[in-house]
């Protein structure tokens, strides 16, 4: 009895790692019609029935690929994005001296695809970025889009050029997201290419206080943000709790922050502190 509770205990610590890890995909040597194909198999997901889904529409896209270059040939696949419940993947069909191509971007908590507006707001900037929304295939450091009409994914748009317009709430699954507190002050926080940085700083705004961002480049912007209550049993209107104020850097580079806890409408702030940004 005692070695099983040890190994439930060891299995219940063990969780939440396997639940932070990358999707798992395996190659699968198969066929589809007459053509031999080299496809990505996705396995061990929490949902294996989004899972099977996801599959379903790889083994149906290879499929559509052999009949674009005649019936015939292989099929090979590059991932292109692996986060724990998004995968973005490229399907290349090739016979002789046909090819043609094939983007999946595949959100695995639904089982089905997922496009530009399910992560950024649909604008000006994002279209003048991307173009037609759907010939975009999300990647590791940015978005692809094809080359010519029914090509490869080779033009990168990197993160940094559209973050400004993120879906805040989905933020954390498909960017790095650095979380820094008022402890920050005095230090320095580096920030991984299109990385997000989110500051969770104590605040009341029924008192007309409120966090102010100040950097003296553009290339710092304020791009959301949300007001939390901790869990308790006091219900009383204007209890404190913690605003979350998410930062995005558009440039690489090294920049001074200064965050004021302040009413918009006077000069002195009741706290204040600074810290260093460093964008790679």
């Amino acid at each position: 009895m005692k070695i099983l509770l040890t190994a439930l205990f060891c299995l219940c610590l063990s969780l939440p790692v396997f639940a932070d890890q990358q999707t798992t995909v395996l190659t699968e040597q198969t066929t589809v019609g007459k053509a031999s194909a080299s496809l990505p198999f996705i396995d061990g997901s929490n949902d294996t029935v989004s899972e099977k889904q996801a599959n379903a529409l790889i083994r149906t896209a290879a499929s559509r690929l052999i009949k674009e270059v005649g019936g015939q040939g292989s099929v090979s696949y590059k991932v292109l994005l692996n986060r724990p419940s998004l995968v973005a993947l490229q399907l290349e069909a090739a016979n002789g001296g046909r090819k043609a191509y094939a983007g999946l971007n595949i959100d695995l908590t639904t089982g089905k695809e997922f496009g530009v507006t399910d992560f950024f707001v649909d604008n000006d900037s994002v279209r003048a970025a991307l173009g037609a929304y759907d010939n975009v295939l999300f990647g590791e450091q940015g978005l692809y889009l094809r080359s010519e009409k029914g090509g490869e994914y080779k033009t990168l748009v990197p993160y940094r050029e559209v973050v400004g317009s993120m879906r805040i709430g989905e933020a954390g699954r498909l960017l790095q997201l650095a979380k820094v507190t008022a402890n920050a002050a005095g230090k320095t926080v580096t920030l991984p290419e299109s990385g997000l940085l989110a500051l969770k700083l104590d605040s009341n705004p029924s008192t007309g206080y409120g966090w102010e961002l100040s950097c003296a480049s553009p290339a710092v912007s304020k791009v959301g943000s949300s007001f939390t209550i901790p869990s308790s049993n006091d219900t009383r209107v204007g209890v404190p709790g913690v605003e979350i104020m998410v930062l995005a850097v558009t440039q690489p580079g090294t920049y001074q922050v200064r965050m004021d806890y302040k009413r918009s409408w006077e000069k002195l702030s009741l706290q204040s502190f600074s810290f260093t940004v460093v964008a790679k």
